[in-house]
Formats: C-alpha cells, structure tokens, sequence
C-alpha cells in the first residue's frame, strides 16, 4: 500500500561541484529525500528502482547530456514518468525547447537561477507529486474497497448457493427418510412442516394437512400415553414413545415417535421423525411365536439349551433345562458348579476330560453324564456343547445343550437285556441244534451204518452161495450200492457232527473239510493256518460252521476259482479270514434281511463274544472277517 508519509525524492544532476552543492543546499530546506549525481550515468545508477518527484539536469554534460539523460531516466518507466526542469547557461532557440520538452522537460530555469524562482518552482511539483501520490492511494483504497466489495458479494453469493443446497439437501433427506417427519408449533400443536412421504403413507393431501391444527391423529387408547410425552418434552426437552397412527381411512400403523423441543426467534416448537414398527412388531410376533415353539419343542423332546459367558460368569438356561435338572423356571441362580456339583462323582473325571479336551483341542463336547436331581433321584442326561474363543485363543463363551435321555437309557438297558437273552437263547438253540445233530449222527453212524454193513456181509454171502451169474452181477451190483450209501452216511454224519474236531482239532478238520471241498466243486482252496492256537472245542465248532457256511456261499454264488483261508492269533483275539477272487458280494446281499446264511454267521461270531464283518475286495471277490478275544477260550 503506498506510503502518503514518505519524503518525494528530487534527483539533482550537474557536472559542476559548485552548482550541485548550491543546489543540495537550497533544496536541502525541503522535507524531500535529494540526490545528487555529477554525471548522466551515475545518475541512471542512483536513480534506478527509485521513484523520483522530480529531476532538476544540467543541460550541458559531457558524456550523457541531459536531453539523454531524461530520455534513459523514463525509458523504463510506464508509468510515473519524472518531470525533469533543466538548468542552462545559454540562450536557447524554439528548436532546443521542443527538444527538451520531447525528451520530458517539464520547465526551464537558466543560471544563474534565483533562489525563490527555483524553490516556488520545485514546489509545484512536489505538490503536484503529493496530490499524484494522493490521487493513487485513494485509487488503491477504491480498489481494494471493490475488490472487498466483490469478495463479499461472492461470498454472500456462496453463502445463500450454500443455504440453497443444505435447504434442497435437508429437504431431500427429510423425504427420502423411511419414515415420518413433523415440526409442530408450541403449545398451538399445529403441524408447520412435514416430509412428502408422510402424505402417502397416512393418506391425507397437503391442503388437508395445512388446514388440519393437528394433523398426526392417535388411538385413542394412546392419548394419554401421547400427553405423557408432551409433559417430558416439556420437561426434558425430548421425548421417545411407540403409538399407533390413524390414517385418513382409518387403518392403524404402529410407529417408533421421537421428538425433541427446539427455541427460534422466541417462538417454540416441536420437531421429531417417526419409524414405522409394523415389521418389527411382526418380527417380535413371530421371534414370540418361534421361542414358544421351540419352548414345546425341547418339552416334548427333552431337550434344554443353555449359555455361560466367562467374562460375566453368568449363565443363561432355558425353561426345560430348569426341568431337566429338577427345579422350577427362575427358581435358582444357575450356574457352572451347581451343574459340576450335580454330576454323578463317578462320571465327574469323565466330564472333566471332555471339558480339557474342548479347552486344549478346540473340540466339541459330546458325552453321556449321570447327575443326581435335589429329590435324589438318578438322571442321564446327553451334554453336547462347544466353546467360543477370541482371536488370542481365550475361551469366551460356552454354548450348548442338555438332553434328559433317562427313558431312552431304560430302553437300551432293556433291549440290552433283550439282546443278551435273545444271544443265550440262539446259544442255546445252536447248542441244541448241535446235540441234534450229534444225536442224528450218532443214530446214523450206529444204527443205518451197521445195519447197511449187515446189509453189505449178507449180500457177499448169498452172492457166494449162488452159482448164477447174473444174480452174482445183480448182487455185486446192490454191494455196490450198499457201500455208496455208507460212505454217504459217513459223509453226511461227518457234516453233522465232525469228530475229527473233537479227536484231531480244529486245524485238521479245516484241513479234511476244505480237501473234500476242493475235490467236489473243482475250487482250489490256499490255507495259512498258524499252529498251536489254543482254541477249545466249544469255539472251534462254531468258527468250523462259519466257515462251513462261507464255503457253501462261495460255491453257490461266487463263482470262484480260489478261495485263501487264514486263521492267526493277534495279541489278545484270534482272527479269522476267508477271501475268494469271485464275482463279489453286492451291497444289497450283505444288507438284506433274507441272507440268513449271513445272518447266521453274524450270530455265530456274537456267540464267541466276537465280530463279524463281509466286504467286498478292492477288484475281485468277497471277504469274510471274524476277530474274537482269545480270553473266551
């Protein structure tokens, strides 16, 4: 901004000491910053940046005359030219003055000068550069007052764009919202401004609304709660209840209201937005309905659900694990070692196993307990649970549930019984049925056998004693026939009952069976039977059925051309494999309930206290597997 208080600076150039120095001595009486220069070019030196009032230049200097001098001095300044009076001895034509004024003489004064003529003189132009200098403030104060003028004008111009857009913004908002808007004036309760949607959803026009003084209509069972929150957003200054609305036809909408008590220019008002809850109030209909089924449902199922937060220690039970655990609804504080306490002291370490295990391993809980109820009495009950961990590790919940299973273990413990009665009885049965057979086998060895051998002796007699031949042939011929049907018998009573177990053991009746089996299907039999198994009579008989019956099954069906029988001692069991490379078993022949030969193998293997397992191999054939403790000898 220019400076009205600094000195104008007058620039004296001449090449005469003496006249520079009169010069700096008059003008030195002047409030002005001079000068002095004794030469064109030391001049344009000291002149150089430096706004100058006034020059007062000898005309005549060598070197740079003044005329030049001037026309350097303002070559490179646009504006503020400096007025230059020169100072000359002689006389000068018309012709020297246009020269002088052409390069920017302003006045002349010829030496000798007179004091007065050059300080009258030199003041004009100060005054003149004074009025110059004031003129430009006032133009620069002019300037920046337009140049504040515009800037306020933009800014005001900003400021209302501004307004405009956060009126269009909130009124947008204000529509767009899912639910309600209002502004009601206090305590005239008349409806001033509202949110477009509002109209659609409650059914009434904007002139309706306008004229309404209170236009958001309630239930009447809701008025009072409705004066109610008036009375706290008076006294609160906000306010949040749920009421039904009443739209123009009369329907009823639940709405979520909140308002809050605003002041403008003395003037008071109410302002709020209301959400419309009918979703939720079915939700909460449906979540109501849903935990009511789910609350029959574990009734009727015996199954209770709980959680243990282990930050809070609380735990949260469901109605039917109240009743599992004996006591009413809310009628105790549960908790983890009134659970612990409740466990059966032998099931106890089992439990705290499956708790570790869940803590360390990340596994579920899945386990069978006994607990003792405050009336004494015994339960089972099946815990399955799980633990919820942070993202350090650290157990943070348990979430799991409690089913009563007490009848269904009475139901197993009687099946159980069933099972074992129903194995003694089919023990008994097989063991009847091999007495049967014994008893045929011996009837059949003792009695047909030796009757057939009487038969036979007889025959050879009277073919002796006969002297035709042709009865001899006939003879010879029923001989032959009487010995075919002994070594069936023998056969057949074999099968029956193979003494050979009894006699020799199991090894070696393998051994006969399977070469006689071999010889009557054309099957090759491969045996790989370990020697000195101590297996007694009683289970030999059994395993020699089994595989009596998978011989007989191979034959059937199988289409086998060899058949791998192992038998070996394993630790504690003894194991048993049959295998063949035949057209294999399918998956409906070993489930069927009308394979009563497997079957009946299956009930062979229980009755060695073992188990039974059929398969079929990878590519070809069948296998049968029966593994039994060797402690049952």
């Amino acid at each position: 901004m220019l400076d009205l208080n600094h000195k104008p600076t007058i620039l004296i150039v001449d090449d005469n000491k003496e006249n520079l120095e009169l010069l700096t001595f008059i003008l030195d009486k002047l409030n002005v910053n001079l000068i002095g220069a004794a030469s064109g070019l030391e001049a344009l030196s000291k002149a150089s940046g430096v706004e100058i009032a006034l020059a007062i230049v000898d005309v005549r200097m060598p070197e740079m005359t003044g005329y030049e001098l001037a026309v350097e001095l303002n070559s490179e300044r646009q504006e503020n030219k400096v007025p230059v009076i020169f100072l000359t001895a002689n006389y000068f034509d018309q012709k020297e003055v246009l020269k002088g004024y052409s390069s920017g003489a302003v006045d002349y004064i010829t030496k000798p000068f007179s004091k007065n003529i050059l300080l009258s003189k030199v003041t004009v132009f100060l005054d003149l550069f004074n009025q110059k200098q004031i003129i430009r403030r006032n133009s620069e104060l002019l300037r920046e007052s337009l140049n504040d003028l515009a800037k306020a004008n933009e800014s005001l111009k900003e400021r209302e764009q501004k307004q405009n857009r956060e009126r269009l913004f909130n009124k947008a908002l204000l529509d767009s919202i899912p639910g309600i808007y209002y502004l009601y004036t206090y305590p005239e309760l008349k409806l001033i401004d509202w949110n477009k949607q509002q109209e659609p959803i409650l059914g009434y026009n904007t002139n309706e609304i306008q004229v309404s003084p209170t236009f958001v209509k309630h239930l009447s069972e809701n008025e009072e709660k409705v004066r109610k929150a008036i009375d706290d957003i008076i006294t609160h200054d906000k306010t949040s209840i749920e009421a039904s609305l009443l739209t123009k036809d009369g329907c009823s909408i639940p709405y979520l209201l909140t308002a809050v008590k605003i002041e403008s220019d003395g003037l008071q008002y109410f302002m709020g937005v209301g959400i419309n809850v009918s979703d939720r109030k079915q939700a909460e209909q449906a979540l109501l309905h849903s935990e009511w089924i789910l609350t029959k449902a574990q009734q009727i199922a015996h199954v209770g659900s709980w959680e243990y937060d282990y930050e809070s220690n609380m735990m949260e039970c469901s109605d039917e694990t109240f009743h599992i655990f004996g006591f009413e609804p809310g009628g105790i504080e549960p908790s983890l070692d009134l659970f612990y306490n409740m466990v059966h002291p032998e099931d106890f370490p089992l439990l705290q196993k499956g708790i570790d295990n869940a803590k360390e391993f990340h596994v579920p809980l899945n386990i069978d307990l006994r607990i003792i109820i405050s009336s004494g009495e015994e339960r089972f009950i099946h815990e399955q649970a799980e633990i919820m961990f942070n993202a350090e590790g650290m157990p943070l919940k348990w979430v799991g549930t409690v089913h009563d299973i007490t009848e269904r273990k009475k139901i197993e413990d009687e099946l159980q019984a069933s099972l074992k009665q129903l194995h003694q009885l089919s023990k008994y049965i097989e063991q009847a049925r091999e007495n049967e057979r014994l008893h045929i086998a011996r009837e059949l060895h003792d009695d047909l056998g030796q009757a057939l051998t009487a038969v036979k002796i007889d025959l050879e007699i009277i073919k002796q004693q006969s002297s035709n031949t042709i009865v001899k042939q006939k003879l010879e011929d029923v001989k032959f026939l009487v010995g075919d049907t002994i070594r069936t018998v023998q056969r057949i009573t074999s099968q029956l009952r193979p003494e050979i177990i009894d006699d020799l053991g199991l090894e070696a009746a393998i051994e006969w069976y399977t070469k006689e089996f071999s010889q009557r299907y054309s099957i090759e039999v491969f045996l790989d039977i370990q020697s000195g198994i101590p297996i007694s009579n009683d289970d030999a008989l059994p395993l020699f059925r089994i595989m009596q019956e998978s011989l007989t099954n191979i034959a059937r069906h199988a289409k086998a051309t060899n058949i791998e029988i192992l038998l070996s001692q394993q630790e504690d069991f003894i194991k048993f494999e049959v295998s063949d490379n035949g057209v294999g078993i399918t998956e409906d022949r070993i489930n069927s309930k009308k394979s009563f030969g497997i079957m009946s193998m299956k009930e062979r293997a229980n009755s060695l206290g073992g188990t039974f397992k059929i398969s079929r191999k990878n590519k070809f054939g069948s296998k049968i597997e029966v593994l039994f403790p060797i402690s049952k000898v």
